[in-house]
């Protein structure tokens, strides 16, 4: 009897030390998943309740995310799982955000786009969606006409904060767009109905139109500069070159001058959007770590 029990013993007793080498072995590589189901399986698998299932897939999600060494480990599935989980719950706005914000700063732009504005037909009501969109496409890929479309999507949702006109404007000035900023500060206005929020659009609306103005009068001093190199000193120099036909009044009622960068400017307020920079000049762009509690970021 003992030798049946020992065989026993020592076959329990290898299989034990097999399981626990195989349990540190996957403790030793980053947490991945073996494959991301599409939504119509998953539907099947959790019979039909497609919150529970989108629900489960989003802790795996959260789980994958959550890697300390995802960056190691890459990132290709974060769009197919977050992908399933919104088709099974289409109102799951977090999930579009994080996994919006993720998806670009670890590079991958093109997906974030994506899983972004699938959020925004899906919640429309969620501003920081669009939001989001428009900064992918000025910080990442330094398209300035896009960003303004999205943001203005953005100031357009429910619930959007005033200061989000402000960015419309930056964006589509950058792009060379002050016209669609006009246009989306016209249609604004029309629709305000409280003193203060139009107070707020006639200012804006000011400046889109002196940066629009200021645009067209900057691309003839470019055209002098390509002549004379240097100059012109003052604006009624363009006038004489047959560069201008007049020179537009100032929409916030002083008069429009030539600063000593060769910019145009307002003498009642003299304040223009920055020029938009080139990749050399912006910042890194933000990368996404994922670290243990209290441990530092690199």
């Amino acid at each position: 009897m003992l030798a049946p029990r020992l065989a026993i013993f020592l076959a329990l007793a290898a299989a034990t030390a097999l399981a626990a080498s195989r349990l540190h072995v996957e403790q030793d590589r980053p947490y991945d998943l073996e494959g991301v189901p599409r939504a119509g399986p998953l539907r099947f698998l959790f019979l039909g309740n497609r919150t529970l299932a989108a629900d489960v897939n989003w802790l795996r999600a959260v789980q994958y995310i959550g890697e300390v060494r995802g960056n190691e480990r890459g990132w290709d599935k974060l769009y197919p799982l977050v992908d399933a989980v919104t088709d099974l719950d289409p109102g799951h706005a977090y999930a579009y955000q994080v996994a919006g914000a993720i998806l670009s700063s670890v590079g991958r732009v093109e997906e974030s786009n994506r899983i972004l504005e699938k959020g925004v037909r899906a919640v429309p009501e969620r501003y920081i969606l669009p939001y989001h969109r428009a900064f992918n496409a000025f910080y990442y890929q330094g398209d300035w006409k896009e960003a303004g479309r999205w943001a203005e999507v953005a100031a357009r949702s429910p619930g959007a904060p005033p200061h989000l006109r402000q960015n419309v404007i930056a964006y589509y000035v950058k792009g060379k767009r002050a016209d669609a900023a006009i246009a989306f500060l016209e249609q604004a206005l029309a629709e305000a109905r409280d003193p203060d929020t139009r107070k707020a659009l006639e200012s804006q609306l000011r400046q889109a139109r002196l940066e629009l103005d200021a645009s067209r009068l900057e691309d003839a001093i470019a055209t002098w500069r390509a002549r004379y190199v240097v100059g012109p000193l003052a604006l009624g120099q363009l006038l004489h070159e047959g560069l201008l036909r007049s020179i537009p009044p100032d929409p916030h009622g002083g008069e429009l001058y030539l600063d000593d960068e060769g910019r145009v400017r307002s003498t009642e307020n003299p304040f223009r959007f920055a020029r938009p920079e080139s990749p050399s000049e912006m910042q890194p762009a933000p990368r996404f770590y994922p670290a243990a509690k209290g441990a530092p970021r690199p």
